[in-house]
């Protein structure tokens, strides 16, 4: 035998002892050994194994590399997938290691990693705000707020509760290809939408005017198909049910007149309900605050 086959042979020899002796037989020691090999599918199969074993679904160990795993095949072969598989295995997976007691040198780790799921769960779901795709970005933001509950309880998602559902309600507040009109349904959610935002956000300007115009296009859509060839007690109950409509929009609309947003649109706005609710004075005022303004 030659001097080079030699050696070789003997390299053949040591890295099958080291195998042997470093690689253990159970499925999460297996799986790691492919995912230092990077062969994601072999370690994926392994560790899907050693989840479902009496005791080794009992370490956290074996729960943070299936989310690690996972994660790594999201992002190698998933990343486009804006309701991928992997990505929810993973963050389920970080989810069952957090619950154990044994997690601790594992915490940090799968901390950045569930904030990077966060951050692409709550991308896709600010890409899919249109009328196909709204409903799986409700989802996809539902499970970013999950996912940052799970790095920290106490994590305040508020702006971005803010911000996500403005953004919702103002896809939802345009009429659908075809329609002249937004949908019934369409409308109530964007009110409970806007109402959502102002719990959180008082003063929200946005939030403010979009409530008092919906309630008041309410009102003024009533009255203008309004039959007024109906009799006296009808009519009267039809004029009360908008002057109530009205009384809704008004504290939203005069919101938005004290934080000045929309300016102009809010002075027509409360210059015509307060002539709804028969307050000339105040129509008048506000009419006349909007003919100042418009000549500035």
């Amino acid at each position: 035998m030659s001097k080079k086959i030699y050696i070789l042979f003997i390299v053949s020899i040591l890295t099958s002892s080291v195998f042997g002796q470093f690689v253990g037989k159970d499925d999460l020691s297996i799986a790691l050994f492919y995912l230092q090999k990077n062969e994601l599918d072999s370690a994926k199969t392994r560790i899907d194994l050693a989840s479902l074993d009496d005791v080794l679904k009992e370490t956290a160990k074996t729960w943070y590399y299936k989310g690690f795993i996972y994660k790594e095949l999201y992002k190698n072969k998933d990343k486009e997938n804006k309701t991928s598989p992997y990505r929810i295995t993973s963050i389920e997976s970080f989810e069952k290691m957090f619950a154990m007691s044994n997690k601790a040198e594992f915490e940090q780790s799968a901390s950045k990693i569930l904030k990077y799921e966060a951050s692409t769960l709550y991308n896709d779901a600010a890409r899919m705000l249109d009328p196909e795709n709204y409903k799986t970005a409700v989802s996809n933001y539902a499970l970013f707020r999950k996912t940052m509950k799970l790095v920290d309880k106490d994590a305040n998602l508020d702006s971005r509760d803010v911000q996500f559902k403005l953004a919702l309600a103002s896809m939802l507040n345009r009429p659908s290809d075809g329609k002249a009109d937004v949908d019934s349904v369409n409308i109530y959610q964007v009110k409970k939408l806007y109402s959502e935002v102002l719990v959180v956000d008082t003063n929200n300007p946005g939030a403010n005017y979009n409530l008092g115009i919906l309630y008041y296009n309410e009102a003024a859509e009533i009255i203008n198909h309004m039959d007024y060839d109906m009799d006296i007690m009808s009519l009267n109950a039809v004029q009360d049910y908008c002057i109530g409509i009205f009384l809704k929009s008004l504290p939203f609309m005069k919101k938005s007149y004290d934080l000045g947003y929309k300016r102009r649109e809010t002075l027509i706005g409360l210059s015509n309900i307060y002539y709804g609710l028969n307050d000339l004075e105040k129509s008048d005022a506000y009419k006349k605050e909007l003919q100042d303004l418009e000549k500035e």
